[in-house]
């Protein structure tokens, strides 16, 4: 989901990379299983979140404890 809210719930994030809105916006199928083979090729299992910031949508892994 993207929300343009950042962080606000304090959860663990991993940082996996970012778009522009457009690109990203015209390919959220390709981005989001590009992104989520990514979180877990490096080991974590948690939703994707999405921030959009700056014409940007930056893309991270919630990191579960």
């Amino acid at each position: 989901m993207i929300d343009g809210e950042g962080n606000k719930d304090n959860k663990k994030l991993f940082f996996l990379g970012k778009h522009k809105i457009e690109n990203f916006e015209k390919n959220f199928d390709d981005f989001y299983d590009r992104y989520k083979k990514a979180a877990q090729d490096n080991g974590f299992t948690g939703d994707l979140k999405f921030v959009t910031s700056y014409k940007m949508v930056w893309i991270y892994v919630i990191i579960q404890e």
